[in-house]
């Protein structure tokens, strides 16, 4: 058999740095000890077009936005001209620019953080949905006690069921709102990662795929879950997809489309393991490697990581949880951070004080 490792590589200087100034958990020891490779090696012939690519980072950036829970979304947007300039926390994230907030939220279980917004350029609704950010968050995620779902069809994870329960209503009535304000959405989008993602894959069969005065008749949906862990069991993974077979019968193959992207040395996917009866929900999964999507094989849906036969590109050699899409989450969060002490220092001048820390931190 033809095997392809991971090669080390030497860092650069640039890379040290950002290495050395990691603080959340990217998950590479679980990787190490928990996640398995699959023997199918992905390689040009499983890429994914550039389309695809883009389009799925695009909706990233609202998915890394929902991480902010010391500054106001609704700030964020209502700046969005001053902050997505050069050094500001949102530069290069151009996909937000025209965007329109239609609700922010806090959920009622471990306060976890949400919003809705409205994308005039793509006609999008988009309801995007923190992973794990606090400890109390982390708690809910290591309830791994089965939940039996109330359609009777499949056991879910008890602590994102929790987690779930605390914002179904915010999103329901964010969605309602931007229906109502706004007459030309084309395509609900649902997003999260982490635990967002499977909260998000909880919104779909508890609500969205099961109700008809949610959404207008024959609305598209599409999923786009980042580094999710595995939500419920088989018997549950079944049912959502008999409810997306119903969906697509009813309005057409094209009117639900889903993307679980897994990524290089992201051992959450692994989680919670096989073993323990949990299942990923997606037959058909992406995983992204040095700046490529690669198409999974159904029959690999369950492995966490794979061998890919190409040319790598080096800027985020190590891979981890927070590096989807060619970003480095963490520095849009670092860079949220400075913000938000901006704002406290002087609210008047925050930009300047902004820009006072950035120079601070870059010596």
């Amino acid at each position: 058999m033809h095997v392809i490792k991971h090669q080390k590589y030497a860092l650069t200087e640039a890379q040290k740095q950002m290495y050395a100034s990691e603080k959340l958990m990217n998950f590479r020891w679980i990787a190490k000890v928990a996640a398995t490779y699959s023997p199918y090696i992905l390689s040009a012939k499983d890429l994914a077009d550039q389309k695809l690519f883009s389009e799925l980072a695009e909706i990233g950036q609202f998915t890394e936005l929902a991480y902010t829970n010391a500054v106001p979304v609704e700030f964020l947007f209502k700046n969005l001209n001053i902050l997505m300039r050069s050094k500001f926390p949102l530069q290069g994230y151009d996909a937000l620019d025209d965007s329109v907030l239609v609700s922010e939220f806090f959920g009622k279980v471990a306060h976890l953080h949400g919003y809705v917004v409205y994308r005039p350029r793509t006609k999008q609704l988009v309801v995007a949905t923190s992973g794990t950010s606090t400890a109390i968050q982390a708690i809910q995620d290591l309830r791994t006690l089965w939940h039996r779902h109330k359609s009777h069809r499949g056991l879910v994870h008890s602590g994102f069921w929790q987690l779930y329960k605390g914002i179904r209503s915010f999103i329901l009535e964010g969605i309602r709102k931007g229906f109502e304000e706004h007459e030309d959405i084309e395509e609900l989008v649902i997003t999260g990662h982490s635990m967002g993602a499977a909260v998000s894959y909880i919104l779909l069969f508890d609500q969205i795929l099961v109700s008809d005065d949610i959404l207008p008749a024959n609305l598209p949906i599409k999923l786009v879950a980042f580094g999710s862990p595995r939500p419920g069991d088989a018997n549950l993974a079944r049912y959502y997809q008999e409810l997306i077979d119903t969906y697509r019968g009813k309005y057409g193959d094209a009117a639900f489309s889903e993307y679980l992207v897994k990524a290089y040395n992201d051992g959450v996917p692994a989680l919670p393991p096989l073993f323990l009866g949990y299942r990923h929900f997606t037959q058909t999964p992406l995983y992204y490697d040095h700046m490529c999507l690669y198409h999974i094989p159904s029959t690999e849906s369950e492995y966490t990581l794979f061998h890919v036969d190409a040319e790598k590109s080096l800027e985020y050699p190590r891979g981890g949880h927070n590096y989807y899409n060619g970003r480095d989450q963490e520095r849009l969060l670092r860079r949220l951070g400075w913000l938000e002490k901006a704002l406290t220092k002087d609210e008047m001048h925050w930009q300047e004080s902004y820009l006072e820390r950035v120079q601070k931190h870059s010596r």
